[in-house]
This record gives C-alpha cells, sequence and structure tokens, in this order.
C-alpha cells in the first residue's frame, strides 16, 4: 500500500530555508528603507525617557514595508530596553476593543478570571499595571481599517490626557483613514504622518537578491527570473513579489527540477485572481472576494466554501475582510430572514 507522506526521493529541495520566503518573516536588515525606519525610532524614542511620544499614522500601499518596518523597530526596541512594552496588533484579526484590550494584556502575562471581566474592568487593569510597573505601551494597531470602531481609540486618548500611558502607531493602506477618525481622537493623539511610497522595479529586484540568497539552494534561480518578477509585480509591492518566488519555487520542487523556470513564474501568476482594483490597493484576499462575487450574489455560506479553496482562513478573518470591502463602499450586504439561530446574509458587489 502506499503511503502518501513517504518521501518519493524524486523531490528536489530548491528551497533551503522555507521562513524566509513568507510574510512573517522580518529580516535583519530591510532594504530601501532606512529613512522611515530612522524617522519611526525618532518618534518612539522619547517615551523611552517616559516622555510624550510622536503618534505615527502610517500608511501606504500593500507590500511596501510598512509591517516589516514597525515590526523591526519593535524587535529592537524590545531588545534595548524594558522600559516599554511593545504590542502588536492586527485588526483584522483583532477588530474590537476587547479583543485589542486581550492582546494587550497576553503581552502583559497577566492572569484573568474565569468568570471573565467588562470591557473597563479589563482597561484597569491594564491602567493599573502601566502605573504599578511605570512602563507605558508600545501600541501598534496594524491593518487600523480592520477596527470596527474608533472608542478603543478614544478610550487610549483619554487615558493619555491623564497620565503617559500609551504610544500610538496605526498603520493602514488608506491614507484618508485619518480624516474619518473622530475629531476628539485626532486632536488628542495628534498623530504625525508618514508615508511609505510604493518600491521601485530595481528596488524589488534587489529585496529578491537578498531572499533568494538565503532562501534558496545555490543555482536554482537566475537574475533573469529575479528581474521578469519585479518587472512584473503590480504597485510595487514587495509581498507579492516574494510571494510569486515562493510559489515558483514550489513548483518547480513539486516538477522534480532543479531550477526554477520563467514558466514556472508565469504558472503562478496565471493562478493568481484576475479581478484588479489598484486603486484600492486591496490585498490577494479582497480582490479573491470581489472574483467569487464578479459572477453574482452569494450567500455567507457559499462565500465562505469558495473562498478556502483557494485561501485557507476562519469564518472569522473572512468576515473581516468582507467588513473592510463594506466599509470602503465595494461590497454590499443584506440580512436574510432567520433560519433558526442563524441570521446568514447574501453579498453582492456594488
Amino acid at each position: 500500500m502506499v503511503n502518501y507522506f513517504e518521501e518519493s526521493g524524486e523531490e528536489t529541495p530548491i528551497i533551503k530555508d522555507e521562513n524566509i520566503l513568507l510574510p512573517d518573516y522580518v529580516p535583519d536588515g530591510l532594504l530601501h528603507r532606512n529613512a522611515e525606519l530612522q524617522g519611526i525610532a525618532d518618534a518612539i524614542k522619547p517615551i523611552l525617557r517616559k516622555g510624550i511620544p510622536d503618534n505615527l499614522f502610517i500608511h501606504g500601499p500593500s507590500g511596501s514595508g510598512k509591517t516589516s518596518c514597525i515590526r523591526h523597530i519593535m524587535k529592537q526596541l524590545g531588545s534595548y530596553s524594558a522600559a516599554v512594552l511593545p504590542v502588536y496588533v492586527n485588526c483584522w484579526e483583532n477588530p474590537t476593543q476587547m479583543a485589542v484590550y486581550n492582546r494587550i494584556i497576553e503581552e502583559m502575562r497577566l492572569p484573568l478570571p474565569r468568570r471573565g471581566l467588562a470591557t473597563d474592568e479589563i482597561f484597569a487593569r491594564i491602567r493599573e499595571y502601566v502605573r504599578n510597573y511605570r512602563k507605558p505601551v508600545l501600541l501598534v494597531l496594524d491593518e487600523l481599517d480592520g477596527l470596527r470602531s474608533d472608542k478603543l481609540l478614544y478610550v487610549v486618548s483619554r487615558a493619555n490626557e491623564k497620565q503617559l500611558m500609551f504610544g500610538i502607531v496605526g498603520i493602514t493602506n488608506n491614507k484618508l483613514l485619518l480624516s474619518k477618525l473622530d475629531s476628539r481622537v485626532r486632536s488628542s493623539l495628534r498623530f504625525s504622518e508618514m508615508e511609505f511610497k510604493e518600491y521601485k522595479e530595481e528596488q524589488l529586484l534587489a529585496i529578491l537578491e537578498m531572499r533568494a540568497e538565503k532562501a534558496l539552494a545555490p543555482g536554482s534561480y537566475s537574475e533573469k527570473l529575479l528581474t521578469k518578477i519585479a518587472r512584473l509585480v503590480e504597485n510595487g509591492s514587495a509581498r507579492t513579489a516574494i510571494e510569486r518566488l515562493w510559489k515558483a519555487a514550489k513548483h518547480a520542487e513539486k516538477s522534480g527540477k532543479q531550477k526554477i523556470m520563467i514558466q514556472h513564474l508565469e504558472d503562478v501568476i496565471q493562478e493568481q485572481p484576475a479581478f484588479k482594483l489598484p486603486e484600492y490597493n486591496l490585498t490577494a484576499e479582497e480582490l479573491l472576494i470581489m472574483e467569487i462575487l464578479e459572477q453574482g450574489e452569494l450567500r455567507s455560506s457559499g462565500l465562505y466554501e469558495r473562498f478556502t479553496k483557494k485561501i485557507p482562513k476562519t469564518k472569522r478573518q473572512i468576515r473581516n475582510y468582507l467588513d473592510l470591502l463594506e466599509n470602503k463602499g465595494l461590497i454590499e450586504s443584506e440580512e436574510l430572514e432567520a433560519e433558526g439561530m442563524l441570521r446568514p446574509k447574501v453579498f453582492r458587489r456594488r
């Protein structure tokens, strides 16, 4: 009997270290972002001396290095000093006030009673921690447009008016988001804007060369391949470029080849969702939803099923993507009549 998990002996290890090609990897050095890294560090430095930091509103297209830069700075901050507690929150995955508070509590390693606590009780625990340990929180809210309400920012800003408790970094693809925040929040937090420009072709090529050298076997790729990836990437997205290199390498390995060919890259590109809305800087997940709904309206259950066949995500994560697209005015939903305890929705493109 064939065991499909046994090695066949035919696979060729092109990929030496797959982690280097994955989205969560943060390299020791970030190419072509020295000015942005220095700017983020300069904004944060005052909080180390219990001073008032420059709260940052960072925006720029998807794949422009925003998240990688802030993670790099947070890593350096953690190794340099224990005077600040850095907390990273992805607002797509943690879209509510309670979810963000729970992430802060996790980083503080504070126990919570089994009965649970109300939102204001949890925030009281956070304030108590900051006061007792004299340790302000650097709160990084990535994908800020995924936050369902700006009440969290309002509560944080009010806490800062009484005593420095938080430094805030908000990250988003949507540069107009700041103007949509409550005026009281904007006034209190006084965000400084920082824009990340999309990478140029030669910059993408340098990034690909660095990743390929560390992640792939020598001789398994060519300069021509990397140049073509950099040239074909839309909106200068380093994330898309690295993902295409990774997928092309996987294709080559499955084919038993020792080198990634141009055909492997072309196969990868053909697999990508065809629907494009570059002016909205949509992610691959959002583009996939738009492509699915291009065929007509769909109930939530059917949308989840088609989505997960292409990209494995939880229903909660998919709902977050749907909320983002509704907020951008690209899709709309309608709640259907209750079926037992459930209230399903139907989604359609506007």
